[in-house]
C-alpha cells in the first residue's frame, strides 16, 4: 500500500492577491486548510472551508474574530497564542500540518512587503523538507521550494519560464543540469554567488543533480 496522501493549504499574513488566488485554487482541492493570523482575513475571501485558524491574532480585523466566532462553527479549530511567542505565525501553521500528517503544504501570503517574514518563511520551506513534506510558497509571480537531492523537472508543469538556484547551505555541491539553456556540470554553489540566477528548461525535461548541501528553488513567471 502506498502512502496515503495529505494535501494542506497554509494562507498566512503576507500579501495575498485575491484575484490570483481564486484562480490558482480553482481546480485545486485541500484535504485541510490552515489560516495563519492576518491570513485569516484573505481565507474568508476565497472559495474555501477553513479547518483551523493559528496565531496571536494580533493583526486581524477584531470584527472579523467576532463574526468566526458567532458562527458556531464546532468545526473550525482554534489555536491561540499570546503576542510574546517564540514562533511566526507561519511557524505555528507548520506544526499544525506536521501534526496532522501534512505529505504536501502549500503556502499562500509568504511573501510581501515584510522582509524578514519572507527569508523565515523561505527557511520554513526547509523544516517541511527535513520531515519529507514537499512544501511550496506561491505568489502570483513565483513557486518557491527547497531540495537536498536529485530532482526532476517538466517544462509543461513548470510554474515559468525561468528557474534560479540559491545556495542555502553555505555550500552546494556536485550541481549538474542536465536539459537548461545554462548547462552546470560537478559545479559548486556558494552563498555568495549569483550563478544559478535566471535558467530556463530547454527540453521538455530537465534534471537537477546536487551531491550534497541545500538549494532553494524559485520558478518565476517574469
Amino acid at each position: 500500500m502506498g502512502v496515503e496522501r495529505m494535501n494542506v493549504l497554509i494562507i498566512t499574513g503576507g500579501f495575498v492577491d485575491i484575484n490570483f488566488a481564486k484562480s490558482f485554487l480553482k481546480e485545486k482541492t485541500y484535504d485541510y486548510v490552515i489560516a495563519a493570523d492576518k491570513g485569516v482575513e484573505a481565507a474568508l475571501l476565497l472559495p474555501l472551508s477553513i479547518n483551523c485558524i493559528v496565531g496571536d491574532f494580533d493583526s486581524v480585523d477584531s470584527d472579523i474574530l467576532k463574526q468566526i466566532r458567532k458562527s458556531n462553527n464546532c468545526n473550525l479549530e482554534w489555536k491561540q497564542f499570546p503576542p510574546e511567542k517564540d514562533y511566526t505565525d507561519t511557524h505555528l501553521a507548520y506544526e499544525t500540518a506536521l501534526e496532522k500528517g501534512a505529505t504536501s503544504v502549500t503556502i499562500l501570503g509568504a511573501t510581501g512587503t515584510r522582509f524578514d517574514h519572507v527569508l523565515a518563511n523561505i527557511h520554513l520551506l526547509t523544516l517541511f523538507m527535513k520531515n519529507s513534506i514537499d512544501a511550496r510558497i506561491i505568489d502570483a509571480h513565483n513557486a518557491i521550494y527547497t531540495i537536498e537531492q536529485t530532482t526532476s523537472l517538466e517544462k509543461r508543469k513548470m510554474y515559468g519560464n525561468y528557474l534560479s538556484l540559491l545556495a542555502y547551505t553555505d555550500q552546494v555541491h556536485g550541481i549538474t543540469l542536465q536539459g537548461f539553456k545554462y548547462p552546470l556540470h560537478d559545479a559548486t554553489l556558494v552563498k555568495e554567488s549569483s550563478l544559478g540566477i535566471s535558467n530556463e528548461l530547454l527540453d521538455e525535461k530537465g534534471t537537477i543533480v546536487l551531491e550534497e548541501g541545500i538549494l532553494i528553488v524559485i520558478e518565476s513567471k517574469d
